[in-house]
């Protein structure tokens, strides 16, 4: 099978790895920085879940849609999602990347990211990935696996058959990474934005780890009520997630979530640190717009938007 991952940031990375593991023909359409250095060295990863190396000549790399060849089975999307317009319109641009039954998916934090690339393909040839594994780019085209608290999960979010993904959850497994299709995906990403709308930008904000946010009263008073505004923004717009009540997901938040990844330090964090913008838009900027459309109050993630935005104004281009 021939698989296509555009963006190697970490994730990317360790999608691109483990599909080259499992023998696919596997490329990467990255910046010229990390082409050249995955052209020359090839991709690695490190961390919990073991080494992987995979040599250059077993990647094809490009660096422009122009270059890249026809027929992918899968385009595994690992972009920073305020570009996902301009990647959905390059690949509308390119039809013909996307093989005949191809299919993008599509790795990301937050709500509404298949949006761009539905206005250009059908339901049936676009899916999403839950990520909750912490991954950090160590240098171009190496990846370490932080923290893991489930598996990647692999669906449809418009009742369209999932079974054809299996060969890239398949793949994703086999290099060592838990992964599955799931039915549920809908339910899964909720509960991936309660987790990440609660620690991630927090910890960004004050350069914590996720585990010393909960070490505090004060500052888990705060997470309380981001849960419980994402809930209510929830409920009025009819999603569904594991958990009925606020309280039944703090106990899981903070009984096994957290501690699970007690370590990790946010992406966020990460895109501050590097003086990149952030994607507090498909974050918590997503609950405030949500809220807003059905006339929920979120003054908790309006502050935690406004303080990243903040931070982004002054310290990254």
């Amino acid at each position: 099978m021939k698989v296509l991952v555009i963006g190697t940031g970490a994730v990317g990375c360790a999608v691109a790895i483990a599909a080259a593991h499992a023998g696919m023909n596997t490329a990467v359409l990255a910046r010229s920085t990390t082409a050249d250095y995955i052209q020359e060295r090839g991709l690695k990863r490190t961390g919990i879940f073991g080494e992987l190396e995979i040599a250059p000549e077993r990647i094809t790399v490009y660096k422009d849609y122009s270059e890249v060849a026809s027929g992918y089975d899968f385009i595994a999307v690992a972009v920073k999602t305020m570009v996902n317009e301009v990647v959905a319109e390059k690949l509308a641009e390119h039809r013909e990347i996307l093989g005949r039954n191809g299919r993008i998916v599509i790795f990301q934090n937050g709500w509404g990211n298949d949006e761009p690339y539905l206005a250009h393909f059908s339901a049936s040839q676009v899916f999403n990935a839950r990520v909750i594994t912490g991954f950090k780019r160590t240098s171009p085209g190496v990846t370490n696996v932080t923290v893991h608290t489930a598996p990647i999960l692999l669906g449809s979010l418009h009742g369209e058959s999932i079974k054809e993904l299996e060969p890239l959850a398949g793949a994703i497994r086999d290099s060592g990474i838990p992964a599955e299709i799931s039915e549920e995906l809908e339910q899964a990403l909720w509960a991936k934005m309660l987790y990440n709308t609660t620690l991630n930008p927090l910890g960004a904000i004050l350069n914590m780890s996720y585990g010393e946010l909960a070490g505090s009263a004060h500052l888990t008073g705060i997470m309380n009520k981001l849960i419980e505004e994402t809930f209510e923004v929830m409920n009025a717009a009819g999603f569904q997630t594991f958990w009925k009540t606020p309280e039944e997901y703090k106990n899981i938040f903070y009984g096994k979530l957290v501690p699970d990844t007690s370590a990790h330090r946010a992406s966020t964090l990460q895109d501050i640190e590097k003086r990149q913008k952030t994607e507090i838009d498909t974050l918590n900027g997503c609950i405030q717009r949500i809220g807003r459309k059905h006339g929920v109050k979120t003054p908790t993630h309006d502050m935690i938007v406004e303080l990243i935005k903040g931070i982004e104004d002054i310290r990254c281009v």
